[in-house]
């Protein structure tokens, strides 16, 4: 298991990189590489950022509870894009552009969040406020 969300990429990325993210075998993997976990649900958009040479939307999100690690009960989360594909940054739609509650995966991004990868961050909320031991 990778220390980090990135692999083979140095922390000084230059426009147009391509960006070769860890895939997670469970949950409780990403759980541990991550700053902080969150149910919450996904307020609105709250602008854009630049992350990897790309534009990245940054949202509001209500947290309703903190399963790992601390913050407010509004955030922003800038959903980590997908840098190798056609379509960039978002091939498949936005993964936080979601009207139901959310388990969130994030690492610590300056003054705000940002989803640990662009594939496996963003879960449909647990009934059970837990960690779910496998992927959906």
């Amino acid at each position: 298991m990778a220390a980090t969300a990135l692999v083979g990429c140095s922390p000084l990325i230059s426009s147009g990189a391509c960006v070769d993210w860890v895939l997670y075998d469970t949950p409780t993997d990403a759980a541990t590489e991550a700053d902080a976990v969150v149910i919450g649900s996904v307020i609105g958009p709250a602008g854009t950022a630049t992350e990897f040479g790309l534009g990245a939307n940054v949202w509001r999100v209500a947290t309703t509870t903190w399963v790992q690690g601390r913050g407010g009960s509004e955030i922003e989360v800038v959903s980590a894009p997908r840098t190798c594909e056609s379509g960039a940054p978002y091939p498949d739609g936005d993964p936080l552009d979601v009207s139901t509650d959310v388990l969130l995966f994030l690492r610590a991004d300056g003054d705000r969040w940002m989803t640990i990868t662009p594939y496996q961050a963003v879960l449909p909320a647990p009934t059970d406020p837990g960690i779910p031991s496998v992927w959906p």
